[in-house]
């Protein structure tokens, strides 16, 4: 199928590496331009090596509003426009209750919400002069089933959802389409990070999956590329899990 994304050019966050590197490769293998940001630039340059001649990056800390304010501005010096942003920051440390602090809460906040809320805000102009402008949303299976030792997600990420839910109205009248996509276990680093701070190992963890394993990066970025593309034209205020099936809630 061809996702039309040829000389189109995406802003793909936290893609030095894992789902976001998956993403920002996917919308580079059907001929758009991507410009990458991550908060190490050693790892920024070789995931642009490994991406191509049309990748870009820029050094970044997504929890830091005036980053997030330099990044857009740094995009805005070189393109007028972008025709697609995918939000995404990794995702906060796991925790119970009795164990974080305001600290933490703090910090997770800034990084799972107001990211998006600041990277949305200052993209809205260019991706207003898109002729098929998006925005996806990456957020996780816990906003429809909360994780054991992921309050911080658990709490925070639905947030985003009631965000995107409600920007699924306000923008629609300039026809950009803003989605989220909710991935379940994928291979990643994160995930072994994850796994390794909690009493779940991979066989318990696969058991609950009706496919009977997890997911790899290289099934996940495609769908992100289709959702963002002109091909989805009318996927719009949606929420799709990429799970293996995990998630078996009729809602």
């Amino acid at each position: 199928m061809n996702l039309d994304l040829k000389d189109r050019t995406f802003l793909v966050t936290a893609a030095s590496r894992g789902l976001g590197f998956s993403v920002a490769k996917s919308l580079m293998n059907e001929g758009a331009e991507v410009i990458i940001c991550g908060r190490t630039e050693e790892s920024l340059k070789r995931a642009t090596k490994a991406l191509g001649t049309s990748a870009h990056y820029y050094v970044t800390d997504l929890s830091k509003k005036e980053d997030v304010v330099k990044l857009v501005r740094n995009i805005a010096d070189e393109s007028d426009q972008i025709d697609g942003l995918f939000v995404n920051a990794g995702g906060p440390p796991p925790g119970t209750f009795s164990n974080l602090s305001d600290d933490d809460w703090k910090k997770a906040i800034d990084l799972t919400l107001m990211s998006a809320v600041w990277l949305t805000r200052e993209a809205l102009p260019l991706l207003k002069m898109s002729n098929s402008p998006s925005i996806l949303y990456s957020t996780s299976i816990s906003v429809k089933q909360p994780i054991d030792n992921l309050l911080l997600s658990n709490a925070i990420r639905p947030a985003v959802i009631g965000m995107m839910r409600t920007l699924a109205s306000e923008l629609a009248p300039y026809n950009i389409r803003v989605n989220a996509i909710c991935p379940g276990y994928i291979s990643t680093e994160r995930t072994e990070q994850l796994m390794a701070a909690s009493e779940s190992g991979v066989e318990n963890i696969n058991a609950k999956i009706p496919l009977g394993r997890m997911g790899t990066p290289e099934e996940f970025g495609p769908v992100c590329a289709f959702l963002l593309s002109p091909v989805a034209s009318y996927i719009h205020g949606a929420i799709l899990l990429v799970d293996g099936g995990l998630y078996q809630g009729m809602m």
